[in-house]
């Protein structure tokens, strides 16, 4: 399946192009909160980090350690990243789990990796190793502003692009963290100045590269939107202390 939503996104849009097609009935429900059965089988969970589960990896920033999860929300590989977010949306998903939004220190760091690797990958950018290389398409903002209406439903599955988590086998940081750039856009709160101050900001860029044309690098950052803006290609993942 190529898109999946919550229920409660259905009652709850990134700069152009900071960019989703299918069948509405078609959409995997996730209903308070709950991944279908399906997905939470032992074949999409990864071997564990020492001190985290195994569908996350620990990190460390400064004297701080945390779990991060290995891919975008929902967190399961071979599941379709959740688009259509907000960070206020991600905040929540994420509280619910016991977890937070990851803060844009603890990312920056996981893509580095220990030795300062500026793509998630390595040291050269390779369009096409995350997924970052689908031709944009024009989304409608009028009606992605009717969001949670079912014709802005189907504009943001017209738009919606991603591939399944962990699709791009060679898009993995130095410890495991896959889909850091590319695919969907992650919120993060904010541990960097910059010219708004936002508490969150965006990082990764999405599937069609950065608004701009700059290369989806670890420090390419997008933060000229308040935590309340909903953009299509916008998802996040989840952290949590040790």
């Amino acid at each position: 399946m190529r898109f999946v939503a919550l229920v409660a996104l259905l009652a709850a849009c990134g700069s152009a192009p900071l960019d989703a097609g299918g069948d509405l009935s078609s959409v995997p429900q996730v209903v308070d909160g709950d991944l279908p059965v399906d997905m939470l089988s032992s074949e999409n969970l990864v071997d564990a980090s020492p001190a985290c589960a195994a569908d996350s990896v620990e990190i460390s920033v400064g004297a701080a350690r945390v779990c991060m999860d290995r891919y975008e929300a929902p967190n399961v590989a071979g599941a379709s990243p959740l688009a259509m977010q907000n960070a206020l949306d991600g905040e929540a998903w994420c509280a619910a789990r016991g977890k937070r939004l990851c803060t844009e220190a603890e990312w920056v760091r996981a893509c580095n990796g220990t030795t300062m690797r500026p793509y998630p990958y390595g040291t050269t950018y390779k369009r096409g190793t995350c997924t970052d290389d689908k031709t944009w398409i024009a989304p409608n903002w009028t009606v992605l502003g009717m969001w949670p209406s079912a014709a802005a439903m189907k504009e943001a599955q017209r738009l919606y692009q991603a591939d399944p988590s962990g699709s791009r086998t060679g898009c993995v940081s130095e410890e495991g963290v896959r889909d850091l750039t590319g695919n969907v856009a992650e919120w993060v709160r904010r541990s960097f100045s910059n010219a708004n101050n936002y508490d969150h900001v965006m990082k990764g860029c999405y599937w069609a590269g950065c608004y701009g044309g700059t290369p989806p690098s670890c420090a390419f950052v997008n933060p000229a939107h308040p935590s309340g803006f909903r953009s299509y290609e916008a998802g996040f993942r989840c952290c949590r202390d040790l």
